[in-house]
């Protein structure tokens, strides 16, 4: 089995005084709750940050989950500058990538995604409206590194035409780990946080 790692983007504007990541939800960051569903066969984490203020605001945390801090400056760029910036910044061959504004997330789901890498060259779920979830994904790194090479002016969605065994997920497959879906629901504003609180309470 290839060694994985695992890149949480924490690259996204905060709100209600905190960075997106760390925003409590019923007692503790958000980005914990990604943490927490990251496959053990995972060797190496990373949190993915677009502000050296970032790096300080999420540097307990990432210690105390063994994880690494990368910064770029262009992560608020394209999704193809940061699927490019995440494959080209580790060594490992077999790389998860997730949001840290995701918390409802499921293991089953995470280990799919690592477990298929190996076999496919991307594992890359489709949502509800059809489109390609990008930064909820599985990659393994050279097939993508060679193609970001080749084509520089290329979006992300022309890019993966050209790699070889993609796997694809429709939403309606992926209701086998999350009936509802609710592993598509970004948390974006303070109603967000109160729904998701709920469901967290009713699956206790």
């Amino acid at each position: 089995m290839r060694e994985s790692a695992a890149i949480i983007f924490a690259n996204m504007k905060g709100f209600k005084g905190f960075e997106r990541g760390l925003i409590p939800i019923a007692g503790k960051p958000m980005i914990e709750y990604v943490l927490d569903v990251i496959p053990d066969e995972v060797s190496n984490i990373f949190i993915a940050v677009d502000d050296e203020k970032k790096v300080e605001a999420y540097r307990s945390l990432a210690e105390e989950y063994w994880a690494k801090i990368i910064f770029s400056n262009n992560l608020s760029g394209s999704i193809r500058s940061q699927i490019e910036f995440a494959l080209s910044s580790i060594e490992t061959e077999s790389v998860l990538i997730l949001p840290c504004d995701s918390p409802l997330l499921t293991r089953d789901f995470t280990t799919f995604l690592v477990e298929a890498s190996q076999k496919f060259s991307a594992v890359l779920p489709r949502n509800q409206a059809r489109e390609t979830v990008y930064t909820m994904a599985s990659y393994q790194r050279k097939p993508f590194l060679e193609v970001f090479s080749k084509n520089r002016g290329e979006d992300m969605d022309s890019l993966v035409k050209k790699v070889q065994k993609v796997l694809y997920l429709s939403s309606n497959s992926l209701r086998i780990f999350d009936e509802k879906l609710l592993m598509f629901l970004r948390v974006s504003n303070p109603s967000d946080i109160h729904r998701v609180e709920s469901i967290l309470k009713r699956r206790r």
